[in-house]
This record gives C-alpha cells, structure tokens and sequence, in this order.
C-alpha cells in the first residue's frame, strides 16, 4: 500500500502550486485596479471597479490556499489500519465490478487528485457528499451515494 506521507506530500505540493498561481493573478489584478489608466471616465466606465473586485476575490482564494497548506503541514496523519474512517483516512472503495478507488478524507483540498505509485487518489472533505458518507465507516461497510439521480454503492475494502 502507498505511504500516507506521500500522499500528504502530493496534496502540499499541489495546493502550493494553486497558491503560487493565485499569488500573481492577485498581483497582478491589484496592479490593473489601482492603475491610473482603470480611473472610470464616466458611471458607465466599471472596468476599474471590476479589476478591484476581482482582485480582492484572489485575496480570499490566497488565504483559503495558505489556510489549507496550513492544515495539512500540521495535521496529524497517523496510520490507523482498520479504524473508522476519519479525516486523515485513506480509503479504498470498491465497486460491485470490484473497481477499486482511492480517496484521501482531508481537511481541505476537495477535488485535487495526486498520483503516488501509480495509485490515482481523490481528495475528498467531510462537507462533500462522499466524504459525509464515508466519516465513521470501516471496512466492509458500505457506503451509499446518489450521484446524478443515480444510487452508487461502494464497499469499504481497506482504511489506513
């Protein structure tokens, strides 16, 4: 099985990433909203207003970004083999055709993928759907979805 460590590393590294690109497009907003050529020439003129807007909408995304950075470089990620799934779980699920899937239950960062020896996991948080689903389940639970109108059911196969 893949190293949790690992797993963790991948997510910092992404989130760093989205940090990064967030810390310029923000710079560079803040830049085109104080710069004397967005000055409205009329009321009709919102083109400054817009970029001020923008910019401070990437402010909050950088924080959101430093935040979740934040949670997982302090979080506790121990390997708990068998216990109920918390976050910090890894999870695997299968599929009635025993597809396997791979999650990551997280305190941020839903939606990231990260590839670690050759294992595809999902980052999941417990305010998603699958990730309320899956909070307190073990193995040979099984966990119950509705996704698209459609009732997906996955077995829990294995927890660390």
């Amino acid at each position: 099985m893949i190293a949790k460590t690992a797993i963790v590393e991948r997510i910092i590294a992404q989130l760093q990433d989205a940090l990064d690109t967030a810390i310029q497009a923000s710079h560079i907003a803040h830049e085109t909203a104080t710069h004397e050529e967005s000055v409205a020439e009329n009321k009709y003129d919102t083109f400054g207003l817009e970029a001020s807007y923008l910019a401070e909408g990437l402010s909050r995304q950088v924080q959101t970004l430093k935040d979740a950075i934040q949670m997982y470089r302090n979080g506790r990620f121990a390997d708990l083999p068998g216990q109920a799934i918390r976050v910090g779980s890894f999870i695997v699920l299968e599929t009635d055709d025993e597809l396997a899937r791979y999650y990551f239950l997280g305190p941020a960062g839903g939606g990231i993928e990260v590839m670690v020896d050759g294992i595809r996991c999902h980052v999941v948080t417990p305010g998603s759907p699958l990730g309320q689903a899956m909070l307190g389940k073990s193995v040979d639970d099984e966990v119950r979805l509705l996704l698209a109108g459609n009732l997906q059911q996955l077995t829990v196969t294995h927890t660390f």
